[in-house]
């Protein structure tokens, strides 16, 4: 087996662990191990976040091609270009199981609510460059799986977690929607 990460711990973020072969391993929700599994927001980086971010690596980049070295310069152009094209690919996933809801940043950074555990959801506020994009720690003890713009608050009795979403309202019916239904089980 590849993926190396705890299925049974909930409400924590987990960073997949390297595999045998030296690599990150890739979760994508549960969707392989877990068929009623539904994705219901999949959201990418954010033009408020990107725009500006893609700027400040193009810009801090030239003093490098300006004036260090050929070699240096290059070798910091290339370096921005692997990070630029990481952040390109960030992406926000959350999936509705039975179980409970996931949600991963990046395919590496995973958090998971069992129905039970969740206690409020409701949307939050919209975020942007302040908030940085990725894995946050967040004022106030949040954790978030941050690409900017619009967001869901996910509490649970130890913390709250915000989460970008595409469509707050569609996924927050969702959820609810799940937690009735499982409310309902038991």
């Amino acid at each position: 087996m590849n993926s190396v990460y705890n299925a049974e711990s909930t409400g924590s973020i987990q960073q997949l662990g390297p595999t045998a072969k030296g690599i990150f391993a890739i979760d994508t929700l549960n969707t392989m191990s877990n068929s009623s599994s539904q994705l219901i927001s999949d959201v990418g980086l954010n033009r408020r976040v990107s725009v500006p971010l893609f700027v400040i690596l193009g810009l801090s980049a030239l003093p490098a091609l300006l004036f260090a070295p050929p070699g240096v310069g290059i070798s910091v152009l290339v370096l921005n270009l692997i990070i630029g094209s990481a952040v390109a690919f960030l992406r926000v996933k959350i999936s509705a199981a039975e179980d409970g809801l996931h949600a991963s940043c990046m395919r590496i950074f995973r958090v998971s609510f069992r129905w039970a555990e969740i206690t409020a959801v409701e949307e939050g506020r919209e975020t942007g460059v302040l908030e940085g994009a990725g894995y946050r720690v967040l004022p106030g003890g949040r954790v978030g799986l941050l690409v900017g713009g619009p967001t869901l608050e996910i509490r649970d009795a130890r913390r709250s977690y915000v989460l970008s979403v595409a469509d707050p309202e569609s996924v927050i019916t969702e959820v609810r929607r799940r937690l009735d239904a499982a409310g309902a089980a038991r």
